[in-house]
């Protein structure tokens, strides 16, 4: 496929790996959805999941209840426990570890669910595998390892088995995010080329709402330390009272607002976020 300028050689590996391991100073289950750098209180972490889970429910819907899973990427564990909770098993795969002591400690009641330390590039379990679930793991590979990948995901799924990714986006190209924090964030036309060239025609793609509201939150937060610097930049008070302000007015500030720039064309909150469901062997 042509692409826009590649992303080989401009994600340092060594730097992503360093940044999630430093987690060990951090809640991780804030570090796993990019919460921990704006204060923002633990109900947000919820909110953003469970607005997840009702995303793609029907996609969850339609795996049978005996179904095997597989996390690549699984963060702190929270969609390990989901699964375990839905479905026959669970297994994550996850290579800081940090996170992956927080999400060993998240799913330890769950007799269905097992957590590991490995590279997702060359520690995958062997299939078959029913659903695969990447949650926010594309953003930190280069373009050939996001083709590797799926393409060894594509051989552990079973026959009608269902791939989703959950990555942040740009709405034109890419977007590169460098130093201590390195991340390549890619539009949805961009994933697409992708798929195509690794050989996934049937793809159906969701906007991210809930990731949508954190970063509303998140970006406010941003202006408030730009523009009011006597006001301390960390603050758990200032971060829950954005937080709490936001929520209430809900029906405004994460629904219409986000339409009405989306709709005038103002790029607004920079990031996106989409969930997309792959059925390569249907």
């Amino acid at each position: 496929m042509e692409r826009e300028p590649s992303s080989e050689k401009m994600i340092d590996d060594a730097a992503v790996e360093r940044y999630f391991d430093g987690a060990s100073g951090t809640a991780p289950a804030a570090m796993s959805m990019m919460v921990h750098e704006y204060n923002l209180p633990s109900s947000a972490v919820g909110y953003r999941l469970s607005k997840e889970l009702r995303t793609i429910g029907a996609w969850l819907d339609a795996v049978g209840e005996s179904a095997r899973v597989l996390d690549v990427g699984c963060g702190a564990g929270a969609w390990v426990e989901v699964f375990a909770n839905r479905f026959a098993s669970a297994v994550g795969v996850e290579r800081s570890f940090p996170m992956v002591e927080a999400a060993k400690e998240r799913v330890s009641h769950l007799s269905n669910a097992e957590v590991y330390q490995g590279d997702c590039r060359q520690d995958l379990p062997d299939g078959p595998f029913e659903l695969i679930f990447l949650g926010g793991l594309c953003m930190y590979l280069a373009d050939l390892d996001v083709l590797d990948l799926l393409r060894s995901l594509k051989s552990r799924l079973s026959q009608g088995g269902t791939i989703i990714l959950r990555e942040s986006t740009v709405r034109k190209g890419q977007l590169l995010a460098k130093g201590e924090y390195q991340a390549v964030y890619r539009s949805v036309d961009l994933y697409q080329k992708i798929f195509d060239e690794v050989g996934i025609p049937n793809v159906e793609v969701r906007g991210n709402s809930g990731y949508t509201s954190v970063v509303i939150a998140e970006e406010l937060v941003d202006l408030r330390r730009k523009l009011l610097p006597f006001l301390p930049k960390e603050s758990l008070l200032l971060g829950s009272l954005t937080w709490s302000a936001l929520r209430a007015a809900s029906p405004v500030s994460f629904w219409a607002l986000p339409r009405t720039l989306s709709l005038l064309k103002i790029s607004w909150p920079r990031l996106q976020n989409h969930f997309f469901r792959l059925r390569p062997l249907d």
